[in-house]
């Protein structure tokens, strides 16, 4: 699903840039504030005016010229252990699942915005 959110809005980056407040380039497209709104969601972080480079296959970003910075996402993994959001529980329920598979005690639950997993550390 967010591989799709991420195509999609890249796909959507050749919008006009009129009465843009913000610069953000991705893959060579100025983004506008609305889709950079919509970047920012995905990652559950501020994206900063810059240029950027993205694979929309696997998520991974960086610096326009320079190595991959991270992940598409890695913003939503909140210091409480909490993941997400997630468009349906059971997608939730499958990384919960995940991290049980590897011994950990995991829940997936919704909190009114979305669906979440939260994780014991």
């Amino acid at each position: 699903m967010k591989h799709l959110a991420i195509t999609l809005l890249l796909g959507l980056a050749a919008a006009t840039a009129g009465g843009q407040t913000r610069f953000v380039v991705v893959n060579g497209q100025r983004l506008s504030d609305a889709q950079v709104a919509q970047f920012a969601r995905l990652n559950c972080s501020v994206v900063p005016d810059g240029r950027y480079w993205l694979n929309p296959a696997s998520g991974a970003w960086g610096y326009a010229g320079g190595p991959q910075q991270g992940r598409v996402g890695d913003g939503c993994r909140n210091r409480d252990g909490t993941e997400g959001p997630f468009a349906t529980l059971r997608r939730a329920e499958e990384v919960a699942n995940g991290y049980r598979g590897r011994g950990q005690h995991a829940v997936a639950f919704h909190n009114g915005d979305g669906y979440y997993v939260r994780v014991a550390r």
